[in-house]
C-alpha cells in the first residue's frame, strides 16, 4: 500500500506562496531575512501579531537541519492552518460517549498529529529538545485570536510540562507525551466550542419549534449571558486563563441583551432579575464536580451582594439602557474575575 506524505494530503500552493514572498522581499529590500518572512507570514493572517511571529522564527532559526531555511519554516506554519482547518472539521461531526473530552484530545491526535509529529522532526534538528517541538505545536495550532502566543513563555511553560526522555543512557519514546502537552489545551478549547455551538443549536431547533406551536410569542425580557456560560466553561474544563478584555466583552454582552439605548429602566425593576439571570448563567458553566461546591442559591447570594452594594453607590434608580450598562460593566467584570480565579 502507497503512503501518502503529509505534503500530498495537506497541500500548500508553494508556487503562489513564493511568488508573494518575493513580492515583499522587493517591497523590504532593507529588511533581514527574518523580518521579512515575518512579514510575509502577517499578511498570511499568520501569528497573532508580527513581534510574536518574529520572536518565533528567530528562537527556531539555528534549530533548522542542514538545508532547511526559515522560509521552509515558514510555509510549514502555513500549512498547519490547513490541518487545524481538517482536524476542527473533523471534530464539529465527531461523536464521543457522553462528550468526553479526553477522548476527543486522544482520538484528534492519533488521526491528525501522530504522522504530522514524524514530519516536522525531519525540519528541525537531531539535538532539539522535546520541550521545544511541544512549544512549537502549541504556536502552531493555536487559534491566532489569542491575544498573546510569546514564544518565550510558551517555552517555559513546556520545559516544566515535558518529562526528560533519557533514562540512563537509553531514549524512551515520548512523541506521544510531546504531542498531549503542546496540543491537549489548543484541543479541548476547540472540542469545548463545538458542544457549546451544539447546544446553542439544539437551543435554537427547540426554539423554533416553540414558535410553530404558539400562537402568543411573548417579548424577551431577560439577560442572556451565553459568553459567560461559555467562557466559564471553558475556564473550567481547560484551566486556560481567561483575559480580562474576554470577560469584559461577555459582560457587554449579558447587559446589552436586556438594555436597550433610549430606554428608561428602573433599578428596582430589573434587580432581582439581573441577579437570577447572571447566577444562572455562571451556574450552567460549571463543571459537575464545581456544582457541588458552588451551589446556584450561593452564586446568587454572591452576586446579590454586589449588586446591593452597587446600589447604595448610584445617586439615582432610574436610567437610560446605555448609561445602566456602562456602570455595571466593570462591577460586574470585577465580580467575575474574582470568582474565576477563585474556583
Amino acid at each position: 500500500m502507497v503512503k501518502i506524505s503529509i505534503e500530498e494530503i495537506y497541500r500548500i500552493e508553494k508556487d503562489k506562496l513564493l511568488r508573494y514572498y518575493e513580492r515583499i522581499q522587493n517591497q523590504l529590500k532593507n529588511s533581514g531575512p527574518t523580518q521579512i518572512i515575518s512579514k510575509f507570514l502577517v499578511n498570511q493572517s499568520i501569528g497573532s501579531n508580527y513581534n510574536d511571529v518574529y520572536e518565533t522564527l528567530l528562537y527556531f532559526k539555528d534549530m533548522l537541519v542542514e538545508g532547511k531555511e526559515l522560509l521552509d519554516l515558514a510555509f510549514e506554519w502555513i500549512r498547519a492552518q490547513k490541518i487545524r482547518l481538517e482536524y476542527k472539521k473533523y471534530l464539529s461531526r465527531a461523536q464521543y460517549p457522553q462528550d468526553d473530552i479526553s477522548l476527543a484530545v486522544d482520538d484528534c491526535i492519533f488521526q491528525f498529529f501522530l504522522e504530522y509529529d514524524k514530519y516536522i522532526r525531519n525540519i528541525l534538528s537531531k539535538d532539539t529538545k522535546e520541550h521545544n517541538f511541544s512549544a512549537l505545536y502549541e504556536i502552531f495550532f493555536s487559534p491566532f485570536e489569542s491575544k498573546n502566543l510569546s514564544i518565550n513563555d510558551i517555552v517555559e511553560r513546556h520545559i516544566d510540562n515535558v518529562p526528560t526522555h533519557f533514562d540512563g543512557m537509553e531514549k524512551i519514546d515520548t512523541h506521544i507525551v510531546i504531542l498531549r502537552s503542546g496540543l491537549s489545551n489548543v484541543i479541548v478549547k476547540d472540542y469545548v466550542n463545538v458542544l457549546v455551538a451544539r447546544k446553542e443549536e439544539k437551543t435554537k431547533k427547540e426554539l423554533k419549534f416553540k414558535e410553530k406551536t404558539t400562537y402568543e410569542i411573548k417579548p424577551d425580557t431577560g439577560f442572556k449571558g451565553l459568553l459567560i456560560e461559555r467562557m466559564i466553561k471553558t475556564s473550567c474544563i481547560s484551566k486556560e486563563k481567561i483575559a480580562d478584555k474576554e470577560i469584559e466583552n461577555a459582560v457587554a454582552q449579558f447587559l446589552s441583551s436586556y438594555f436597550k439605548f433610549g430606554t428608561l429602566y428602573d433599578f428596582d425593576g430589573f434587580k432581582d432579575l439581573l441577579v437570577h439571570n447572571l447566577a444562572d448563567d455562571i451556574f450552567s458553566g460549571l463543571t459537575e464536580k464545581l456544582k457541588r461546591t458552588n451551589t446556584l442559591d450561593n452564586i446568587r447570594y454572591l452576586v446579590l451582594n454586589v449588586i446591593t452594594i452597587f446600589s447604595k453607590t448610584i445617586k439615582t434608580k432610574r436610567l437610560d439602557g446605555m448609561a445602566w450598562k456602562k456602570d455595571l460593566t466593570p462591577i460586574l467584570k470585577t465580580f467575575i474575575i474574582k470568582f474565576i480565579h477563585n474556583i
